[in-house]
């Protein structure tokens, strides 16, 4: 286990690292970022890109919902983890809070059983450290949703989002093994990132409060993993993409 000042150090090692590759790495004060796809991923492979994205979200914004996707279920499941007090801070919701934002959502709460704790765990040292962040709604939806409960959650997103940063945790997968130049993969990357498929509703999430706020998605940076030894027939990538 590691302790939490040993944490700390790690992370704020990332946000130093984030900070010197990526020159552009600086939130605009007039239109800063309020959205981010950030990767579900080896730490390996992503801590880089996940300091990345939680430095570039609104710093005044001190409220987050994180959504995240589990396979073969077609359903919306509020987190009633509480999670603290790492770092020093817990979540403020109430379990009435999240029982009204359940209903709302149409969604189960989880239990001990549908423990969402791993799906986001290694997130919170670096939202604590690199954000502002009090408090938390984590949601998480059936890679089977159905079109009408997307809705019900951007329509919720969309009415909160002039408190809430909104981070959401997927990988994205090419259509097969990329053969081209990197440039032309990160372009194929926002391609994806862009174009809307039933297939994917992490993703469409993403796309619909982006449109709804009139902000277009920007790739910051992304990983390979053939780039680190692994097999070149791996399609998945992991992004930071913020909007």
């Amino acid at each position: 286990m590691i302790s939490p000042e040993i944490l700390a150090e790690q992370v704020m090692g990332y946000v130093v690292w984030a900070s010197e590759l990526i020159p552009t790495l600086q939130p605009s004060p007039e239109n800063p970022f309020s959205v981010a796809i950030l990767p579900q991923g080896p730490h390996f492979y992503t801590w880089l890109l996940q300091a990345a994205g939680y430095l570039l979200l609104d710093t005044y914004k001190k409220k987050m919902i994180i959504i995240s996707q589990q396979s073969d279920s077609k359903d919306v499941v509020l987190d009633t983890n509480n999670y603290g007090p790492t770092l020093g801070q817990i979540r403020k919701n109430t379990d009435t809070e999240i029982q009204a934002i359940a209903k709302k959502l149409g969604a189960k709460l989880s239990s001990q059983e549908h423990s969402l704790w791993e799906q986001i765990g290694v997130q919170l040292p670096f939202l604590r450290i690199i954000t502002k962040t009090d408090t938390i709604i984590h949601v998480n939806i059936g890679d089977n949703i159905p079109t009408t409960k997307i809705h019900k959650v951007v329509d919720w997103i969309n009415k909160k989002f002039t408190e809430y940063n909104v981070v959401i945790l997927a990988n994205i997968e090419l259509p097969k093994p990329a053969t081209s130049k990197k440039t032309d993969e990160q372009w194929q990357l926002l391609k994806i990132i862009k174009t809307p498929s039933s297939s994917t509703p992490l993703l469409t999430i993403f796309q619909n409060i982006l449109r709804l706020q009139k902000q277009k998605p920007e790739i910051v940076a992304y990983v390979n993993p053939s780039d680190f030894g692994k097999p070149k027939s791996l399609t998945t990538r992991y992004v930071c993409a913020v909007g």
